[in-house]
């Protein structure tokens, strides 16, 4: 029926990134204009790799990374 889709919560939104649970369970990663449907086990298995890839690059890098938004730190997400 026309007008009867799923009611998503907003779980996190970033400058780059928003994850939302659909009322059906899937979880939707939207980065820019592409969207992953996932189910949560994936979603927490992306984020142990993602998890993982952010301490190998720290290791190679003697300096704190630098990025033109200061959101973008550790400090935390714009909003």
């Amino acid at each position: 029926m026309l007008g009867q889709g799923c009611g998503k919560t907003v779980l996190a939104r970033g400058p780059c990134a928003e994850v939302t649970r659909c009322s059906c369970g899937h979880i939707h990663l939207a980065m820019g204009p592409v969207t992953i449907r996932v189910e949560e086990d994936v979603l927490r298995a992306i984020g142990m790799t993602l998890a993982e890839a952010l301490q190998q690059l720290g290791e190679r890098e003697d300096s704190p990374v630098e990025t033109a938004d200061p959101a973008l730190t550790s400090s935390g997400w714009k909003q």
